[in-house]
């Protein structure tokens, strides 16, 4: 009788089967492993293996020195059966490690083993051939492409043979030597293999490995990886490779899975201690890339990084792409950043351009003064530009920009080397170049040498349509060309470019950029502010129309045409603005916004005679809504309950259907509530004449505030980043009947507050609110005193001290000395559970007016997670983040002021009138020394008013009353304008 006998990787294994013909039924990996121990067979044998080819495997395993290898190999080869062979091949890279063998590759030894090999694969069964296949593949400096070939090609005629340990090693290999268009069959053969076997029964060594094969291939499906993602999460043991090797494997292919990364990183946190330096640097680096910010992961891993001085054995590709990933996901360990500035100082000459240019981009976002990393790498980079890939040279040259180091030499170095290749320059490179030279120019104060030639080549590229900036890219492009003062440039580009809805896509796109906005929101605002800067009255109104013609719901297109009205009443145009009510008349567009613009004309809306010709870009209308208008839903969704249900002139009315839209159906960013009773009191107190306010939004609070100004002449400059917001408030202003008393000022407040300035002039503002992102407060107010807006004394309110958070600005008003400061303690508007804080600050110019305040590292951790959280309340409500994680997050941001000996010193207490049906008003409250403010528990019976019947209560003129901290004495004074009713003292 005959028998098969196969050598297994620890001996032989005897088996009854057919002689002298190889065929998949002598193996089956589903047959062997049921009732059998040990490993699979290496390969198939007729007859008794000899006992000397057994110790022979034994001796080869004990090997560590590869002389010692070769010199056994020279001896006995001739005695060598195709086990001995693949064992002898497997044992090579264990023992050369990095070693290049490329010089052995004319040793007789090798030469005759490789002749084996050859001669081997034929009798390979399928644990032989993976084990070969990955032996090859892990040999450095020598390759033999067609013994590779002869073993795929075996392979893929055994392929439902193979094991789950067998297929995952083949894939590697597959991916390890880059084979992919010609292995297309068994690629297939091994994804179907993969998802049978190891997504059923593979260790997690198996798992991480086909994962890491499939994306490192580009092979990745959808499908397999969501089978692999299941496999993973029922491991028991998932050791720190196998989690950094999964969650890269995912994050290269696109593929986000919250549950497995959540699972992992819990895992991950657990056994940080045995991660080392590669695996730290991909799982941070993976998470990063799919935008999953676990918090508590970063942060553990950053602090394990520089306790245990993991940092200083890092690879510049790892740091790199370390400091990449915090960076990414605004997460700022100064720690950490400061480690790595030693290293780069360090290790700056082993850095290639990709790592200096990741570097520079981390350190600008991580916005750490760090001056000195930026001149290391510019060192580094000084004279080897024109080594840099595009998309590096305009990562690094954004990242000094951004940095404002834009006293670099690195400016004038690229504009040479750019100069003469404009040709070959990119849709994003053009957009980035100009950007960052204009904001170059601005920082320095006068331009780049070199800097108009370029502009003026790139210009030229552009109208001619051999470069079509994406959207984004127009608006970066559109202000550079505004700031650099060739604003007729900018126009010319979006007349012949982006008009008449010729809007490109924009430039980034899919799930990891799904707070980004569209490009035309940001070139909108800045040629409209330029324009309406000029009085250019014609410019204007194209633009509204453009607009118009741009959005799909047909209260935003009225919305667009209103403003376009107003235009031309603030210029006296009344025939030009009829012809566009009557426009109005004809598309049935109007609203009560129009019935109000119609009335200040001396005309009756509805008896106005439709028009005989309509603009021809109001005829155009997109087939759906985009990402222009889809992003601004929510103010849409307001403009048109207040058209709906508020009376046109009635600013109550107004504030009142605004009010319900937040405590009844969305979240919204208003300041109402008890926020209103501080600015209420604020206004009463101080009696402003000029009120500067940053982020319009909607146009709550700058009505309101303008309603209660009004009665002395006061008025409310509202600066607004945002065109559909400035769009939406505007026409709320006018269906409050205050665009008198308010002006909506469009463009980013680094160019509006010029503006502002040069339309009032210094000293003019006496109240400032702030409502605008919070880590930008502080550079604000610094700029408002700098450049002399503000008078003495001003009162400076800041909404959303607490949460999102402004770091920045809690510790300038209340550590420099022309301050005086309360904090106040009170629930967020629409959102109970949420505490809050404003700030009412007194400003008087003294030494430190206009200054810098002392700098405190250990705020940039707390500012960055501000921004993290605004992003995500923008994204959804605050009302949606409420929990431990909002929670914890203003804990440690309370605990680090009161360790500064900065607290809240007020409250508001909101009381209900007769159980509610009256409404409720709000006080303020000044607390003792060392008192806490009151917590929120459960159900509020706040949650259940409607909009317009929440008062503020003030004190009656000569009431002592409750004071601001600095209030100027006799400042004190009734509330006036009687915003949302009651009796005196309830604005």
């Amino acid at each position: 009788k005959h028998f098969q006998i196969a050598s297994g990787e620890r001996g032989c294994r005897l088996q009854p089967g057919p002689c002298c013909r190889m065929a998949s039924s002598f193996y089956s990996a589903a047959t062997w492993q049921q009732g059998k121990k040990g490993p699979p067979p290496i390969f198939c044998s007729i007859g008794v293996r000899h006992p000397r080819n057994i110790e022979i495997d034994i001796e080869l395993r004990n090997y560590d020195s590869l002389n010692e290898l070769f010199a056994f190999v020279s001896r006995e080869l001739a005695r060598f059966d195709a086990g001995n062979v693949v064992i002898t091949v497997a044992q090579i890279p264990k023992v050369a490690g990095d070693q290049d063998l490329g010089h052995r590759s004319q040793d007789p030894a090798w030469l005759e083993l490789q002749d084996r090999m050859h001669r081997a694969v034929s009798r390979l069964e399928p644990r032989g051939l993976s084990m070969l296949a990955y032996a090859l593949a892990r040999i450095r400096g020598w390759r033999d492409d067609k013994l590779i070939v002869e073993v795929l090609e075996a392979s893929k005629k055994r392929i439902t043979d193979f094991g789950p340990t067998d297929t995952a090693k083949l894939a590697w290999v597959l991916a390890k030597l880059q084979i992919k268009e010609q292995a297309q069959e068994l690629w297939i053969a091994l994804s179907k293999e993969a998802a049978k076997k190891i997504c059923t029964s593979g260790r997690f060594i198996d798992i991480s490995m086909t994962a890491w094969a499939f994306a490192k291939a580009g092979m990745a499906e959808r499908v397999l990886f969501g089978q692999l993602a299941t496999a993973a999460m029922a491991c028991t043991e998932l050791p720190p490779h196998t989690i950094a090797n999964l969650v890269w494997a995912f994050a290269k292919t696109k593929n986000p899975n919250p549950p497995l990364f959540d699972m992992l990183a819990t895992r991950a946190v657990e056994n940080v201690r045995e991660f080392d330096r590669q695996s730290v640097s991909n799982t941070v680096w993976a998470y990063a890339t799919l935008d999953v910010c676990h918090e508590e992961l970063f942060a553990v891993f950053g602090k394990y990084t520089v306790e245990s001085q993991l940092w200083r054995n890092f690879s510049p590709q790892m740091a790199s792409n370390l400091l990449w990933a915090y960076a990414k996901v605004q997460i700022t360990i100064t720690v950490l950043f400061d480690a790595f500035a030693e290293y780069i100082a360090l290790h700056a000459e082993e850095f290639d351009t990709q790592n200096i240019s990741n570097c520079a981009w981390a350190y600008a976002n991580a916005q750490l003064p760090s001056k000195g990393v930026f001149d290391t790498l510019w060192q580094r980079s000084r004279g080897r530009l024109d080594t840099f890939r595009l998309d590096e040279l305009c990562g690094l040259l954004w990242a000094y920009a951004k940095a404002k180091v834009c006293d670099s030499p690195i400016f004038e170095e690229a504009i040479q080397l750019l100069l003469p290749r404009v040709t070959t320059l990119d849709q994003q490179s053009v957009s980035n170049i100009i950007w960052v030279l204009a904001t170059a120019a601005k920082q320095r104060g006068s331009e780049v040498p070199g800097t108009r030639e370029l502009f003026d080549a790139l210009l030229e590229c552009m109208l001619d349509l051999r470069v079509r900036v994406d959207s984004e890219g127009a608006a970066m492009v559109i202000w550079a060309f505004y700031s650099v003062g060739r604003f007729n440039d900018a126009w010319t580009l979006y007349v012949r470019t982006l008009s008449d809805g010729r809007h490109p896509e924009h430039g980034k796109t899919g799930f990891t950029k799904k707070h980004a906005v569209d490009g035309r929101q940001r070139y909108y605002q800045t040629l409209l502010m330029e324009t309406e800067r000029r009085g250019d009255v014609a410019k204007q109104v194209f633009l509204w129309k453009q607009m118009a013609a741009d959005f799909y719901a047909r209260s935003l297109r009225a919305a667009c045409l209103n403003c376009a009205v107003m235009a031309m009443m603030n210029v006296g145009d009344t025939e030009g603005a009829k012809d566009i009510l009557r426009q109005l008349v004809r598309t049935r567009l109007g609203t009560g916004v129009s019935e109000s613009l119609a009335r200040r004309l001396g005309l009756v809306y509805e008896e106005l005679e439709p028009a005989c010709i309509v603009d021809i870009t109001l005829r155009r209308r997109p087939q759906c809504q985009s990402r222009f208008e889809d992003f601004h839903y929510k103010e849409a969704g307001v403009l048109e309950t207040v058209v709906g249900t508020a009376t046109p002139g009635d600013a109550t009315s107004v504030h009142a259907a605004i009010e319900n839209v937040g405590l009844k159906e969305v979240w919204l960013k208003v300041a109402g509530g008890e926020k209103s009773c501080v600015i209420d009191n604020v206004i009463a107190k101080h009696r402003p004449r000029l009120i500067l306010e940053f982020g319009t939004y909607v146009g709550y609070t700058c009505s309101r505030m303008a309603l209660q100004v009004a009665p002395w002449g006061g008025k409310v400059v509202s600066m607004e980043m945002d065109p559909v917001n400035a769009t939406i408030a505007r026409n709320h202003i006018e269906m409050c009947g205050l665009s008198h008393a308010v002006t909506v000022q469009l463009g980013h407040s680094d160019d509006a507050v010029q503006i502002v300035l040069d339309k009032y002039g210094p000293g003019s503002v006496d109240m400032v609110f702030m409502d605008q992102r919070g880590t930008a407060f502080h550079d604000d107010l610094q700029r408002l005193e700098r450049i002399g807006l503000l008078s003495d004394p001003a009162v400076v309110v800041a909404d959303n001290v607490l949460k999102p958070g402004a770091p920045y600005h809690v510790w300038r008003i209340s550590s420099m000395p022309h301050y005086r400061t309360d904090i106040i303690d009170l629930r967020e508007f629409g959102s109970a559970p949420v505490e809050d804080w404003m700030t009412v600050s007194w400003v008087h110019r003294g030494p430190t007016y206009g200054m810098p305040a002392e700098e405190l590292r250990e705020l940039t951790a707390l500012a960055r997670e501000s921004d993290r959280f605004r992003l995500r309340a923008m994204a959804t409500s605050m009302k949606d983040l409420v929990g431990d994680l909002l929670d914890e997050f203003a804990a440690r941001f309370t605990a680090e002021f009161v360790r500064l000996n900065i607290r809240t010193s007020m409250y508001v207490r909101t009381d209900l009138v007769n159980g509610g049906a009256d409404g409720a008003v709000s006080r303020l409250v000044r607390l003792a020394p060392g008192e806490s403010p009151p917590k929120w528990e459960g159900w509020d019976p706040r949650d259940d008013l409607v909009g317009g019947r929440w008062r503020s209560h003030i004190e009656p003129a000569g009431a002592e009353g409750v004071r601001f901290e600095g209030e100027p004495g006799g400042a004190s004074g009734g509330g006036g304008g009687g915003c949302g009713g009651g009796g005196p003292g309830w604005p």
